[in-house]
């Protein structure tokens, strides 16, 4: 027979392909993308959720403190009187009551008691919350005894009367100096403050001798003695050196003490 010869299998042929590109290959699976994608979602969601809920609690807040009962104006302390009737202070304050404590009108309030309260020097209206306004007063303080016909008025270092006395009670002036001073004059008040100056300057020894303190400018101030010697003392300044010199020209009797320069001082007999 014949012998077949088996053929040789045909060579495998390779057809080249084009290299891929890395900008199409798939680095993310569509399992993680929807991951993401709801994780995006959701903090959008929440931070939709907060700005509503600072924008609730914004208004609630903004209708608290303007519309709430609890932060209207309930109640007037007032704090700080004596002479001043602590009733007429406190009806200054009395027109706030039921007005939201934001908008209360505190700066009216103390230019009321200014205005009404001419014994009040200083005023100060605050919030408590949550219903409260305080009325805080400094009253004005006598520093000196200005007498008068058929009276003495005790003022303050701004020349505005406190306090009138009358018949006996004019004594009663609580260890004030008294002073002379014109109060209607252009520089009243600058020369009510140098005679209290000097007053409140003297010594102990010195203060028993002296009777009035007057002065018709600041630069004018005289003393009256016990005995009935004035003292030419001139402006409030060099007080302690003037009083010594005068304690030490005492001995001498004289009608006039001129200290108004203590270095040259002068006795007039």
């Amino acid at each position: 027979g014949l012998a077949v010869t088996p053929r040789a299998p045909a060579p495998t042929r390779h057809v080249a392909s084009e290299p891929e590109d890395p900008r199409t290959r798939p680095t993310v699976s569509p399992t993680s993308a929807e991951r993401f994608a709801a994780r995006v979602r959701a903090r959008r969601r929440r931070r939709r959720l907060l700005a509503a809920l600072a924008v609730l609690l914004l208004g609630g807040l903004g209708w608290a403190a303007v519309w709430s009962p609890w932060a209207t104006v309930t109640d007037v302390q007032v704090a700080g009187t004596s002479r001043v009737p602590a009733a007429a202070v406190e009806a200054a304050g009395d027109t706030e009551i039921g007005r939201s404590m934001l908008f209360s009108r505190t700066g009216e309030v103390a230019d009321r008691v200014r205005r009404e309260q001419p014994l009040v020097r200083v005023v100060t209206v605050t919030r408590h919350w949550p219903s409260t306004i305080r009325i805080a007063v400094t009253e004005r303080e006598p520093v000196a005894a200005v007498p008068g016909k058929g009276e003495v008025r005790l003022v303050d270092a701004d020349g505005v009367t406190v306090e009138r006395l009358t018949g006996a009670r004019t004594r009663d002036t609580e260890g004030l100096p008294r002073v002379e001073v014109d109060l209607t004059r252009p520089e009243a008040v600058e020369s009510l403050r140098a005679c209290v100056e000097v007053a409140r300057g003297l010594p102990p020894e010195l203060r028993r001798l002296v009777r009035r303190i007057g002065a018709t400018t600041p630069d004018r101030v005289g003393l009256q003695l016990t005995g009935g010697a004035r003292v030419d003392w001139g402006s409030g300044d060099e007080t302690p050196r003037k009083a010594e010199v005068l304690l030490a020209l005492l001995p001498q009797k004289g009608s006039l003490y001129d200290v108004r320069s203590p270095e040259t001082p002068a006795v007039r007999h």
